[in-house]
């Protein structure tokens, strides 16, 4: 039935289609802690680590930790989740690499805090500006960081 379904366009509601592995029963006794939510922004490795340090009484489980990784996620991230084929992660490691892999620019746009304040030096300077201008500068501004051209007053 599903794969009709899904030829046709519609998505399968289904429990079995629905349910990420239903086979999967929580221990005894076992109450799930409130997760910190992941939505998008941040550091993808530090909320895995987060993630994984609430895991306290599922044991090396993988499919638990892996089921229990929804509970984390909202907005697109979660859309991303739940369009994932189960069947290629084998382990947690394997969903915490394509996790990783997806967030990846999180960290490599982040910007510290040397150069927070040269953004927030240079920004501040533009106030009454058009907002086209402020992207602008914005944009130059990150280039020249990552290329090595602008670097902060306490660098120098």
């Amino acid at each position: 039935m599903k794969n009709l379904q899904v030829s046709r366009g519609i998505e399968s509601l289904d429990y079995e289609d629905l349910c990420i592995h239903q086979d999967i029963d929580m221990p005894v006794g076992y109450k799930p802690p409130k997760f910190d939510i992941f939505n998008g922004t941040g550091d993808p490795h530090a909320h895995l680590r987060a993630y994984c340090d609430k895991l306290v009484g599922v044991g090396r489980n993988e499919k638990l930790r892996i089921k229990l990784f929804i509970r984390s996620l909202t907005g697109e991230e979660l859309t991303w989740y739940t369009r994932q084929d189960m069947q290629n992660w084998r382990t947690r490691q394997d969903m915490a690499d394509d996790f990783i892999n997806l967030f990846r620019f999180n960290r490599e746009i982040t910007p510290n805090r040397a150069q927070q304040r040269i953004y927030f030096e240079k920004i501040m300077g533009m106030m009454g500006q058009k907002f086209s201008e402020l992207v602008k500068m914005g944009d130059f501004l990150e280039e020249g960081i990552h290329s090595g051209k602008a670097q902060p007053m306490a660098a120098l």
